[in-house]
């Protein structure tokens, strides 16, 4: 289910590599980044996690923080 509440992202070195490795037969495990379509993940794939090459910039407003988009999308403070 995306964009549940209580999963928390992990920080992580930009140094660090992390591996994963599917044991599940079948199509069960799916991979989703970032709420789009999910990959099926089969039994013995690895995925492994690891900083890129390059470098991605991103452009905000100038006065739109994060917590901003969060309490304007998830009606925090609202009553």
């Amino acid at each position: 289910m995306p964009a549940l509440l209580t999963n928390r992202p992990v920080l992580v070195a930009e140094t660090t590599s992390s591996a994963s490795f599917s044991r599940t037969p079948g199509e069960s495990v799916f991979l989703t980044i970032d709420g789009q379509v999910g990959n099926p993940i089969r039994e013995g794939d690895t995925l492994v996690c690891r900083s890129s090459d390059y470098a991605l910039h991103l452009v905000r407003p100038p006065h739109m923080m994060f917590f901003d988009v969060l309490r304007q999308k998830l009606k925090w403070g609202e009553r």
